[in-house]
């Protein structure tokens, strides 16, 4: 077994016995030498999965005693007690847009607010290289774009889709600007003003404006912050409701993070097939797993095209790269029309450089520096959120991409927290801004694209500090 899965399936097993109470609050953990007799593993294994589950806020190390089982776990709901879902609702997002200006402005001193990557991160001098020489083999190249997309890079998404679990065809692949423009042509395919779409809740704010923008009503479905969309809850909403389209996104999905597992995937896929309802699959981050190991969309257990998949490259080269694609089978030439009619051309020199990346092995070298240092970025930001925020705060388990999703102690608004943040030139995206509802409004989301410096770090300090406060006059009042 690789050695990135063994400390990770060494972390899995003992975070089972801690979640099933095999080890108790308290209990104290076999030692490193322990644990490498029992499990055949290296020190160096087991210390990294000992790191994963402190990491996670499962366990905590005791100077020259060893590691204990925490005894206030922070852990989130299960998704079989999340609730059934409620009616469709028209979407109404005045009062989001209002947060969004408040902050999407103002976005402070630290990128705490953004969902971006570090500009150091992106590939420049291949993509630079890969730029020139295309240049110089023909000037003309400037001139040229194209609204199907070049044949090159359609045979290269085509090729990739092989390490996703699928084999795509290249005739079957639109490019698009980005997963946003995909995931549009897909609901003007399969829907009509009126209708009813179930997205995972919460969910990105820009998926709701899409949607309000196309006069459709969503019909939003619970989603645990690790484990994912909440697949008997969506069972309930799909007998109960007459829905046009699910739009679902399994692989690390902004705001949360989360990662569906393999079961439960094929269990998506056969659901929606079962009961007729065509699934739009948005995979922007799937690329970004921690431990290198790419997660495997709904789609590849799509066995009746009834799934179209949408993905995008800007998320892990560069947002100046924002080509996506949609994987569409047997809508290929409806999307294609509707593209044609509704998009803009895609310049063939960036088409030509992305084929170039992909053909090269560039790309895969890229995601490897990428996810290692997102990895990194991660582990840091949770040990600091642990050290900064008040106790009862909770941290998602974030085993891929670059988005940090906290839950607050219950009593305290993150909206209000975030304005008090700003005036002191601090921001972050509250919950509230990723449903149409109340249940987040004590949750936010944390950009850890950027490596923790000790001026982010403060930034996070003040914040802590501020919900601390927060709760002291919470208390006051009450």
């Amino acid at each position: 077994m690789h050695a990135t899965n063994r400390y990770q399936a060494l972390a899995d097993a003992l975070s089972a016995r801690i979640r099933k109470g095999i080890l108790q609050p308290g209990d104290r953990l076999p030692s490193v030498r322990q644990l490498c007799e029992l499990h055949t593993a290296s020190p160096a294994t087991v210390t990294h999965a000992l790191h994963l589950l402190e990491d996670a806020g499962l366990i905590e190390a005791r100077p020259r005693l060893g590691f204990f089982v925490r005894s206030a776990l922070r852990q989130f709901a299960q998704p079989e007690q999340c609730a059934e879902p409620g009616l469709p609702q028209p979407i109404a997002l005045a009062g989001h847009r209002k947060l969004v200006i408040e902050f999407a402005h103002e976005c402070g001193q630290t990128p705490l607010g953004m969902s971006a990557l570090d500009d150091g991160l992106a590939p420049t001098q291949a993509l630079r290289k890969l730029l020139v020489q295309a240049l110089q083999r023909d000037e003309q190249i400037l001139l040229r774009a194209s609204y199907e997309g070049d044949a090159p890079l359609r045979e290269q998404i085509a090729r990739r889709s092989l390490l996703l679990g699928c084999d795509f065809h290249p005739d079957e692949i639109v490019l698009t600007h980005g997963d946003t423009e995909a995931l549009d042509l897909c609901l003007r395919v399969l829907t009509r003003p009126g209708d009813v779409v179930a997205i995972a809740t919460p969910g990105p704010l820009r998926t709701l404006e899409m949607l309000e923008g196309h006069g459709l009503q969503v019909l939003e479905i619970p989603a645990h912050p690790c484990n994912g969309l909440s697949l008997d809850a969506l069972d309930f909403a799909l007998r109960h409701n007459r829905v046009a389209a699910c739009i679902v996104n399994v692989n690390f999905p902004s705001p949360t993070g989360s990662l569906l597992s393999d079961a439960d995937k094929a269990r998506l896929a056969e659901l929606a097939q079962r009961l007729c309802v065509p699934l739009i699959e948005v995979d922007t981050f799937g690329e970004l797993a921690h431990n290198g190991q790419r997660p495997k969309p709904v789609k590849a257990w799509d066995r009746h095209d009834n799934i179209l998949y949408c993905s995008d490259f800007s998320a892990v080269i560069s947002p100046g790269f924002n080509v996506g694609y949609i994987a569409a089978g047997r809508q290929r030439l409806t999307l294609a029309a509707s593209r044609t009619v509704h998009g803009e051309p895609i310049p063939a020199l960036i088409q030509h450089a992305l084929s170039g990346m992909l053909a090269s092995g560039q790309f895969e070298r890229s995601l490897r520096r990428l996810r290692s240092q997102l990895a990194a970025n991660m582990q840091a930001y949770r040990r600091a959120v642990y050290a900064h925020f008040p106790p009862g705060t909770r941290v998602a388990c974030g085993e891929g991409g670059f988005l940090l999703w906290l839950e607050l102690p219950r009593e305290l608004d993150a909206t209000e927290l975030q304005r008090r943040a700003r005036c002191q030139g601090q921001s972050f995206a509250p919950g509230a801004l990723f449903s149409l509802g109340s249940s987040f409004n004590n949750c936010l989301r944390l950009n850890a694209g950027f490596a923790l410096t000790a001026q982010i770090e403060e930034g996070l300090r003040l914040i802590g500090r501020l919900a601390y406060s927060l709760l002291d006059e919470l208390a006051e009042t009450a």
